[in-house]
C-alpha cells in the first residue's frame, strides 16, 4: 500500500495544472495572488472534503475507484471553494466560471485519480443498481 502523500501531491499538481492552464488563457501576467485567488481555495476544499470522504484512507491508497463517492465529494468540495473563493476575494459567486471551475478542476481531478486506479491496480466499484 502507498503512502497517502502520493495520492495528495497528484492531487494538488492536478488542481494546480487547471489553474494554470485556464490563467494563461484569460490572464496576461500570472502572479502569485492571481494564482492563490484561483487555485488555491480548490486545493484546500479538496483536501479537507477529500479526506473527510477517505479519498486519502487505505482504499484510495490501494487504487479503489468509486466514482459516486469520488463525484458526490468532489462536488462538495468543489462548491465549497466557490463559495470561499466568492467570499475571500470578493469575487462574484455566479458567474460562468461557477460551472467551468468544478467540471474543469473536478475532470483534471478524476482523469488523474483514474490513471492512479490503473498504474496502482485497485479495483473499481460501479455505482450500484437502483442508487
Amino acid at each position: 500500500m502507498t503512502s497517502p502523500w502520493l495520492l495528495v501531491a497528484g492531487d494538488i499538481a492536478a488542481l494546480v495544472a487547471f489553474g494554470l492552464i485556464g490563467l494563461a488563457s484569460h490572464e496576461e501576467a500570472v502572479s502569485t495572488e492571481i494564482v492563490a485567488r484561483s487555485v488555491v481555495p480548490f486545493v484546500v476544499a479538496w483536501l479537507v472534503i477529500g479526506g473527510i470522504a477517505g479519498m486519502f484512507g487505505s482504499e484510495a491508497r490501494a487504487g479503489n475507484f468509486d466514482p459516486a463517492r469520488f463525484l458526490a465529494a468532489w462536488l462538495i468540495a468543489g462548491i465549497i471553494a466557490m463559495i470561499n473563493r466568492a467570499v475571500i476575494f470578493d469575487r462574484e459567486l455566479i458567474t460562468a466560471f461557477f460551472v467551468i471551475g468544478i467540471a474543469g478542476y473536478g475532470l483534471f481531478l478524476a482523469d488523474w485519480r483514474l490513471a492512479y486506479h490503473r498504474i496502482v491496480g485497485g479495483r473499481h466499484t460501479p455505482a450500484r443498481e437502483g442508487a
